[in-house]
């Protein structure tokens, strides 16, 4: 595996700075982030997420702090926003059957096992705490998780974090480090929404998720496919269970 990777950052790295947009990413321009600062940028989301949904009880403060100061901000400052966004190098339709079929599986195996055979009653407390209601703000910011958060989030984790990281340790180490702090900031969210065994079990899906996101980016050029694969794939899922345990709460223990 380790010689794999080795040879893929070697081809990667081949590209001319100069190719055309989404000939490949430009390893070459990586930013170059102090360690510590690096670091902070991490551990940021944790702030902000527990900030909204702990202190002021919020989901959707919660998910613009993180958007605006976690993801677009540090993008903005650092130069991610010159990150390739497309064309894609592989055929398009490949990613959308893909990303929708994975998303169309997680939604049948959530209504075929009842709700992952979950106890909900956490779910309905938390949700209630933090003004999680089926109402326009609801839709609002479901558009907003399933179309703008997968780009922001690609910016800034691959875009940002894991090519800073490549440029420091290589492709492999770059992947599970910032793989591991992605999806380990989600813990905040599942912790405060999930009984602590199904927090820990899906933190560990997120991280290997982020990995797979970090292949998609190398493999295609630019954030288009992670970001497809993220929207379709895990965010609109995502915003189905969570509509479907608001408006069914009925189904689940309470």
């Amino acid at each position: 595996m380790e010689r794999e990777s080795e040879l893929e950052s070697r081809h990667l790295e081949q590209v001319s700075p100069n190719s055309p947009p989404g000939a490949a990413p430009d390893w070459d321009s990586a930013p170059n982030i102090p360690m510590a600062l690096l670091i902070v940028l991490m551990l940021l989301p944790w702030v902000w997420v527990y900030l909204g949904l702990s202190v002021l009880n919020d989901y959707r403060l919660t998910i613009l702090m993180y958007e605006i100061l976690g993801c677009l901000v540090p993008v903005l400052l650092l130069g991610g926003y010159r990150l390739p966004i497309w064309p894609l190098r592989f055929n398009l339709a490949w990613i959308l059957l893909l990303a929708t079929t994975i998303g169309s599986l997680i939604i049948i195996v959530f209504r075929i096992s009842n709700g992952f055979s979950m106890n909900w009653t956490v779910f309905h407390a938390q949700a209630q705490a933090t003004q999680l209601v089926v109402d326009n703000y609801f839709w609002f910011f479901a558009f907003i998780i399933v179309l703008v958060n997968p780009f922001l989030e690609e910016a800034f984790w691959r875009g940002l974090i894991y090519r800073a990281w490549r440029a420091r340790i290589g492709t492999l180490g770059a992947r599970w480090v910032s793989s591991f702090f992605f999806g380990a900031w989600h813990w905040v969210v599942l912790s405060h929404y999930c009984h602590s065994v199904w927090a820990v079990v899906l933190t560990i899906l997120v991280m290997f998720g982020g990995v797979v996101f970090c292949i998609l980016y190398e493999r295609s050029g630019t954030l288009a496919a992670p970001a497809l694969m993220h929207g379709l794939g895990a965010d609109s899922p995502m915003i189905y269970v969570v509509y479907y345990c608001v408006t069914h709460a009925v189904n689940y223990p309470l």
